[in-house]
């Protein structure tokens, strides 16, 4: 029985039997079958394959009528899907996933070779991979194109797309659960008899960036989804794009480039803001700050609560709507089906995939979003996180993907593992042995190819930690100048490293951060941004963790702004540590990836890179720091006063519950 708003311990019960029976030889009987039972078969089974249809959902393709084009406005929205389907034979039952694409990506359309999955490919494209050889594995596969992607664009009668609003994208989702379970016996889906859920079947969800980001709301709202599988998404876009309160300009313009290439149709505002910020935009490096983004976006028009509005309403919205005991939306409001109670979030069973350095959405993200669906589980109902070596790279930091893989924890395995569970009832060694947290520790100098090494632990650790095994790393007082002509960043240890077996794990904390223009280069009216990352000192040489660093516009800080926490968290990070290692905090001028990115052929002879972001490949591009550009970005000089500075160092050996896995 599933309930909106809890777990029903019975259920949880249920399917821990099924488990067990599902590995017994003799089986425990029944008529309700996840797929087909070993040895079963028939004469002609239907072959595996996949199948396009188009579902219908009865919002407007475009909210906001004012700006968009009269020509292309409908009424309804319509979403292509592609169908996967198993072999099966008559009385065959299969579970559901629907799976979600990145932004600026498609649909899948094509079965796996063999449904063995990649182990040793990169996170995302293995995350794909696993999914489309689903059908392999006795299970129905559902991909979803997201209105304004693919085909479900205006000119097909699909829409604009909103950045998962849940009165819109996760509508329209949830008009596609409507459509399968009026499928369900043409596709032999899985009913969940009895259940006091309407409509209500087997079904999961899994997708990656975009498509980990449209599991939220769909989850929290839709009482039919069983789990989720969420793979390097946000937690709150305002601080993923605008951390700190300063403009992310390397990922924002690649973000902006990857609508371009997939052939987005975004609404006006997004598309606004990518002409202002975008590779295509020479004068994209002035736009630094919330404010200064802001003020340009007001000067078309649009109002701070209005970009406020597109960029911040997903779980972190409705977490904060849970919290002030508010609805999750207003009634009345086109795609709003809230009745005005307070909204309750639902306990799901969560496993989130984050990689240390994705330097779009950071580990903390996981840790907000751990944090909370941990807090909604109902007993028994497990929340876990298992951090990579991939997700969102920077091509123009040199990054590359890694694997899905935590150490000897096989991503892949963990999640098909992990859908066989909550879908089928299959219980597993596989199942049973994923970490509740397990962080991955891999060297970062070439993380994609440095041996693997996960460190599994209890909980997640944040800021300084204390008891048997911690490393004690607080420092009450922290201060830094960066010089207009500092072209290195500045170092301030906080602390050193004796003997082997450490690592950093978690999430370094700040009671506060206080940033002022320093004057020192005659900036005027500039804003200075601070960029500080986790950094090491060894052997002469200094190691930005993960490649991950935040920013921090001018003004004191006591927590991150656009959200409601009671300290300033930095991005997660994990590495073993050596004897003599100096760790402390590393303070830029610029940075890389708060660069605006340029399309090369916007400057005379120059030729750029080609790269690759979340999987799809990036014609010429150069960083707005390459001196080719032509480019200079305005002196930063900046004072820096942090109070409580904290680091989570451990004794792999001696921390309780820890194990490292390599």
């Amino acid at each position: 029985m599933k309930m909106f708003g809890e777990y029903s311990q019975a259920r949880w019960s249920t399917w821990a039997v099924i488990g067990l029976c599902a590995v017994a030889i003799a089986g425990c009987g029944g008529s309700s079958r996840s797929g087909r039972p070993t040895g079963q078969t028939c004469a002609n089974p239907s072959p595996r394959e996949v199948q396009q249809h188009t579902v219908i959902s009865a919002l407007p393709n475009s909210y906001d009528r004012e700006r968009t084009d009269d020509a292309t406005e409908s009424e309804t929205t319509t979403v292509y899907v592609s169908v996967f389907l198993p072999e099966r034979c008559p009385g065959d039952r299969f579970p559901v996933v629907l799976q979600g694409h990145g932004y600026g990506g498609s649909r899948e359309t094509e079965l796996d070779d063999d449904g063995e999955g990649d182990p040793g490919g990169a996170h995302f494209a293995a995350i794909n991979e696993l999914f489309r050889g689903l059908p392999f594995h006795g299970y129905i596969g559902v991909s979803i194109e997201q209105r304004g992607h693919g085909d479900s664009i205006p000119e097909n009668g699909g829409g604009y797309a909103r950045v998962i609003d849940p009165q819109a994208e996760t509508q329209d989702t949830v008009a596609v659960l409507d459509w399968i379970y009026g499928k369900a016996s043409d596709f032999q889906v899985q009913l969940e008899v009895g259940s006091e859920v309407p409509e209500d079947f087997k079904v999961g969800l899994i997708g990656y960036s975009y498509g980990g980001g449209f599991q939220f709301p769909l989850a929290l709202l839709d009482a039919r989804v069983d789990t989720i599988v969420p793979n390097g998404t946000w937690h709150s876009l305002m601080n993923s794009l605008l951390p700190g309160n300063a403009v992310k300009n390397g990922f924002d313009g690649l973000l902006c480039l990857l609508a371009d290439t997939g052939g987005v149709v975004n609404t006006p505002l997004v598309a606004t803001m990518c002409d202002l910020v975008g590779y295509d935009n020479l004068q994209a490096g002035t736009i630094r700050t919330r404010e200064d983004l802001v003020a340009a976006m007001a000067a078309d028009g649009y109002t701070e609560d209005e970009l406020v509005k597109t960029f911040d309403r997903h779980v972190r919205d409705l977490e904060l709507r849970q919290v002030d005991m508010r609805p999750w939306c207003t009634p009345g409001d086109t795609g709003c089906t809230s009745n005005g109670e307070p909204f309750v979030g639902r306990s799901v069973p969560t496993l989130l995939l984050q990689g240390n350095r994705d330097v779009l959405f950071n580990l903390t993200e996981a840790y907000w979003n751990w944090a909370y669906f941990r807090g909604n589980a109902a007993a028994g109902v497990p929340v876990k996180v298992l951090s990579t070596e991939g997700g969102h790279m920077n091509p123009l930091a040199n990054q590359v993907e890694g694997t899905a893989n935590c150490g000897k924890v096989i991503g892949v395995d963990a999640v098909r593992a992990w859908l066989d569970f909550h879908l089928r009832g299959i219980d597993s060694v596989a199942y049973r042995t994923i970490p509740g947290v397990c962080i991955s520790v891999a060297d970062t100098t070439d993380a994609q190819t440095a041996a693997p090494a996960g460190l599994i632990l209890p909980d997640f650790p944040v800021g300084s930690l204390s008891g048997p095994g911690a490393v004690p790393a607080r420092v009450e007082n922290v201060t830094a100048s960066v010089a207009a002509t500092d072209t290195s960043p500045v170092f301030v240890p906080l602390t050193t490293i004796a003997g082997d077996n450490k690592a950093i794990a978690g999430i370094p904390s700040l009671d506060s951060i206080t940033v002022t223009d320093s004057d020192a280069g005659g900036v005027g009216d500039v804003t200075a941004v601070a960029y500080v990352g986790v950094a090491i000192q060894r052997d002469g040489s200094l190691i930005l963790i993960d490649d991950e660093l935040t920013a921090v516009v001018a003004g004191t800080h006591t927590a991150n702004p656009n959200l409601r926490n009671d300290r300033y968290l930095m991005p997660g990070v994990g590495e073993l540590l050596q004897d003599g290692d100096v760790v402390g905090l590393a303070f830029y001028q610029h940075h890389v990836q708060y660069s605006a990115v340029v399309s090369a052929e916007l400057i005379p002879g120059a030729t750029g890179l080609v790269g690759f972001v979340a999987g799809q490949p990036l014609p010429p591009l150069l960083s707005a720091l390459s001196p080719v550009t032509g480019l200079l970005n305005s002196p930063n000089p900046y004072d820096v006063e942090i109070r409580g500075a904290e680091l989570p160092i451990l004794d792999v050996t001696a921390y309780p519950g820890a194990v490292l896995s390599r």
